[in-house]
């Protein structure tokens, strides 16, 4: 009996613990089930919801003063998600959507360079264009292949044979659009960018019939006044094909813009940001149950250019307007044509670019959509004459001629040479050259004031190419200034220049040298740099458009403000006091002499030099005027070129205008940008 009651009772104890064990696991499982099921619903749905790419920022580009000029909006874009975009009704969305932005009046991306006339008939819009044979490319199509070869090609690869041909050609744009793009469930496919808030709302509304479309907001690229130095600001445009491998590997998208030239392309690297990433699921309706950044979206950094935009805005304007005037009234020789022009204003203690003109201009705002007509005018819009123009000085090269006559000790101060109209070499058949003047016995100083060809025909002549080119180099003329952008070099007129092209150089090519003439050819930047070195007393500094770098935010400095130790390219090898004597005969032209109806009783004492160069016999010369203030103690610099524009004294008002900006306007002067990039007074 006793066996039996032990046996039971271990019978117990064991069922017991059987159901206290089993107990225990239905709880547990319980728990997991019910009081842990948004947990682990959480992570499950974290673990599959797919990563996707969120577009950064681009740095903004700013003036000197933290002026916006190239900044960024919020807009709304039309994206595509492969995980939400049903299968095999990709054609019947695409078709919902296009015909819901057509309503509206909005575009959507296709670069498919096929159109289909009324008849039918395919045809490439433009043979020559990248889009066809990267089209080809895609579709695995040889090179010969006809525009109805990818259109049958399109049809069968996207199942769009039986449907008018007008609605496949719109649907199969969108489709290659996509393959391009490598559109995938990592790789959402931007459709349509910055549509209006209305479409958006429209969208939205027809969510239901739209699976896979979303509405993204992001930054878009947009330029606070897009006439501000358009050459230099440069422009952004979609990702080419054949930039997409490289570009890939540094983290581009075949959706992003990237740089295209000025700054914008120059300091890509610098405005791109790096881009976030974010892990969402919609349910079945498209609604958003799991959203996550795994990483932020960094902003590029902003790039503080040295220009001062509304001194820029001044140049441009009366740069314009003194060209129009001349083209009204008729130019030197023939007349009303006067076209074009540079203007380049610079800080002579650092070589700070403080406005870089170029005339006629463009607007970067709606460069794209003006771009086919911009290539047509005579005038080359597009060209950036005040960094990659290159033109005779003129009198204005006259400094240059003085400055190494009286260091070489081929003239002194007190030198007189006469004038009376004419130069003759006598020892190579009394070979004579002309001026435009008789000034009789002058002086280095009464010769820059007038002008006077005679005299640097003379110390021209007495120096010799060779020790002439030496103090030109010096003074920045043939060589490149450092302010980068794809600035010419210009042309140095010499012996090595024309043993370059296996031509002979001659004495009489130095004469003409000596006045601006013959081969010399230099870029606005460098007229600027040379005139700036002058004024400062001989330092030719490396010049600069880029003041600094900063983050985003201003928090970080990326590149320093080096404005107060300026990088040195070298310094002249004259004594000062034949620098005083140039800087005289340059003070004597605006107060007696080619420039004095301007500035002879203007506010600050200028220096300055007028240029009259000739082009070919039929076309009116150039008009030159360099020119610097105050004269005592020099500031900023300025160089003023006027095709087809006369006399060099036809550029002194501009100058004028820009000196009353710069020294007497509120708009550009006082102001300072703190470390945090706010302008205070």
């Amino acid at each position: 009996m006793e066996d039996t009651r032990l046996l039971n009772k271990r019978l117990f104890t064991a069922v017991g613990i059987t159901i206290a064990v089993l107990c225990f696991y239905f709880i547990m499982l319980m728990r997991i089930q019910i009081a842990g099921e948004t947990q682990y619903r959480t992570e499950a749905i974290k673990r599959t919801a797919p990563e996707i790419s969120v577009t950064s920022a681009r740095g903004e580009i700013v003036d000197r003063y933290g002026r916006a000029i190239a900044k960024n909006r919020l807009g709304y874009s039309v994206v595509f998600t492969r995980a939400q975009l049903p299968k095999g009704k990709e054609n019947e969305t695409i078709w919902r959507l296009t015909n819901l932005l057509s309503e509206m009046g909005e575009e959507w991306i296709d670069t498919c360079p096929i159109v289909i006339d009324k008849n039918g008939y395919a045809s490439f819009t433009d043979e020559t264009l990248k889009t066809v044979d990267k089209m080809k490319t895609k579709l695995q199509l040889q090179k010969y292949a006809t525009a109805q070869n990818c259109l049958d090609t399109m049809c069968a690869d996207y199942e769009l044979d039986g449907i008018p041909i007008d609605v496949a050609r719109t649907i199969m744009g969108v489709r290659l659009e996509m393959d391009l793009a490598a559109f995938s469930s990592s790789n959402p496919y931007t459709f349509a960018t910055d549509i209006s808030l209305e479409a958006m709302q429209k969208i939205k509304e027809n969510s239901a019939t739209l699976k896979g479309v979303d509405i993204v907001v992001v930054p878009i690229r947009e330029y606070a006044d897009g006439t501000i130095a358009p050459h230099i600001i440069g422009n952004t445009g979609p990702i080419f094909a054949e930039e997409y491998e490289q570009l890939s590997k540094m983290g581009y998208k075949m959706t992003d813009i990237v740089g295209r030239f000025g700054i914008e392309s120059k300091y890509e690297s610098e405005l791109k940001g790096t881009d976030g990433r974010k892990k969402v699921k919609r349910d079945d309706d498209g609604n958003i149950v799991y959203e996550e950044y795994t990483r932020d979206a960094q902003p590029g950094n902003t790039i503080v250019l040295t220009i001062d935009s509304e001194l820029q805005k001044l140049a441009q304007k009366s740069l314009g307007n003194t060209i129009t005037s001349i083209a009204k009234k008729g130019g030197f020789t023939t007349g009303r044509d006067a076209d074009s022009g540079a203007v380049v204003v610079m800080n002579c203690r650092t070589f700070e670019v403080l406005a870089l003109v170029t005339y006629p201009s463009f607007n970067l705002s709606s460069y794209n959509e003006d771009y086919d007509s911009l290539v047509k005018v005579p005038a080359k819009p597009l060209f950036n004459r005040a960094l990659n123009g290159i033109y005779a000085p003129g009198s204005t090269f006259k400094p240059s001629v003085a400055l190494a006559g009286l260091q070489e000790g081929v003239i002194t101060r007190s030198s007189m040479i006469t004038c009376n109209k004419k130069y003759v070499l006598t020892e190579y058949n009394n070979f004579t050259l002309r001026c435009l003047g008789t000034h009789g016995s002058i002086n280095v100083t009464t010769a820059l004031s007038k002008s006077c060809n005679v005299f640097f025909y003379h110390t021209g002549y007495e120096l010799g190419i060779t020790r002439l080119n030496d103090y030109c180099r010096q003074l920045g003329l043939g060589v490149v200034t450092g302010v980068g952008l794809g600035e010419s070099k210009g042309v140095l007129a010499g012996r090595e220049e024309r043993e370059s092209r296996e031509e002979n150089w001659f004495a009489a090519d130095t004469l003409t040298a000596a006045i601006g003439q013959n081969d010399n050819r230099f870029t606005p930047m460098q007229l600027c740099a040379y005139i700036a070195t002058i004024a400062n007393g001989g330092t030719r500094y490396e010049s600069r458009i880029i003041k600094t770098i900063k983050s985003f935010d201003y928090s970080k400095t990326i590149l320093e403000d080096t404005s107060d130790r300026p990088k040195i390219l070298n310094n002249l090898n004259v004594q000062p006091i034949n620098l005083k004597y140039v800087k005289e005969g340059l003070l004597s032209v605006t107060q007696e002499g080619t420039a004095s109806a301007v500035f002879s009783n203007y506010g600050v004492r200028v220096g300055g030099k007028t240029g009259t160069a000739e082009t070919t016999k039929t076309a009116t010369a150039n008009a030159i005027f360099l020119a610097f203030a105050p004269y005592d103690n020099p500031e900023i610099a300025i160089a003023i070129i006027g095709e087809k524009c006369g006399h060099g004294s036809e550029m002194t008002q501009t100058a004028r205008d820009i000196f009353d900006e710069y020294f007497f306007s509120e708009k550009t002067s006082g102001y300072e940008m703190l470390p945090d990039g706010q302008i205070v007074k």
